[in-house]
């Protein structure tokens, strides 16, 4: 599973070579599960051999193959004959550096979005390809890795809770796609929150890695814009497509779950233009903090200006200069040195330059 570092992030591009090396190290084999229920009944089992998919293509119940993992690409291929995937189709799925993108094969539509998750503990964002496919009766979901946010669906479907045993297979994968979209919502909430944060921080620190942090979320806001916009476009397609693969009841379920989309990247560009407010506030404070300190040295550098010039004529080493040998020659120097600060003092107050 990739990962998105919210503090000091390795590129998108490093990231994915990271994963691609542990996909490769990996020896386990993708682990494959089928629900296939009906209103009545519900069928759970854990598939060893790919070709057993095969029967469930054009089953009158609604099945659901659900692959965890990439690293065996021949079993990922055998699922592909199984239930008849054009060759592209697994391309794309074996490919995990692609756009979110909708793509109709006429018997089946294909899907493929990033799953984001927020690890706390290590501040960073978690990201996961998803590949739905989307048939008559069936829907594949193909991840990275092992752990999705879709239990909540397998217990509706075990439960009968809801409509989703009483619906086709594009509600169902309505509902895939409905837990993802809810958790770009808690990623969004999440990076808004250090920003909202950092916004109280800005004036009142001086810490120079406050403009790390700064940009350190910048680089976060347009990972996930590059991440979720693409979404908007795949959300509009699948609302307006005209498909027997899914039916009208599912249009304003669609049109829903495109609202959303909309939503998180309202979110992501309000959260990009307080950033950039911020960046310009904190360079704003750290110029007048630059420009406080100057002003300072300046009235100390033109008070004691002066006082250098006097003590520099009077430190000359001549025999014959004015009150250096009068008893009182050191006074009347040192009273007129004070004279002098003070006098510059009250005119800089004046003229409130201090």
């Amino acid at each position: 599973m990739n990962q998105h570092d919210i503090g000091l992030a390795p590129s998108p591009e490093q990231n994915d070579r990271d994963l691609q090396a542990s996909v490769r190290a990996s020896g386990q084999a993708p682990r494959i599960t089928l629900i296939d229920y009906t209103p009545q009944n519900v069928v759970e089992r854990v598939i060893t051999d790919p070709r057993e998919c095969e029967a469930f293509r054009n089953a009158h119940s609604v099945t659901w193959v659900n692959v965890d993992g990439l690293q065996d690409s021949a079993v990922l291929e055998q699922l592909s004959k199984a239930m008849d995937f054009h060759a592209l189709t697994l391309e794309d799925i074996l490919n995990t550096d692609i756009r979110p993108k909708f793509e109709d094969y006429g018997e089946y539509l294909y899907i493929v979005i990033k799953m984001l998750e927020v690890d706390r503990a290590t501040r960073r964002i978690r990201v996961d390809q998803l590949s739905v496919v989307l048939g008559q009766s069936y829907v594949v979901s193909i991840q990275e890795e092992a752990g999705d946010p879709f239990e909540p669906v397998r217990n509706r479907i075990r439960n009968a809770a809801g409509r989703l045993r009483r619906s086709g297979a594009d509600y169902l994968g309505y509902a895939l796609l409905d837990l993802v979209v809810d958790q770009y919502f808690t990623v969004a909430d999440w990076v808004g929150e250090r920003v909202e944060a950092l916004d109280e921080r800005v004036i009142q620190e001086e810490r120079g890695d406050l403009m790390q942090e700064l940009y350190a979320l910048k680089r976060a806001l347009i990972f996930l814009r590059k991440t979720i916009f693409p979404v908007r476009d795949v959300m509009a397609t699948l609302r307006n497509i005209d498909s027997g693969l899914i039916t009208a009841t599912m249009q304003p379920y669609l049109s829903d779950l495109h609202d959303h989309v909309v939503q998180v990247s309202d979110r992501i560009d309000t959260g990009r233009d307080l950033l950039s407010g911020l960046q310009d506030v904190y360079l704003s404070t750290l110029s007048n903090r630059t420009n406080t300190v100057m002003k300072i040295v300046a009235v100390f550098s033109s008070v004691f200006l002066p006082l250098t010039f006097i003590t520099g004529v009077f430190g000359m080493n001549f025999e014959f200069m004015p009150l250096i040998h009068r008893p009182w020659g050191f006074a009347i120097s040192v009273l007129s040195m004070l004279v002098i600060v003070f006098g510059m003092l009250g005119y800089f107050r004046h003229k409130r330059w201090i």
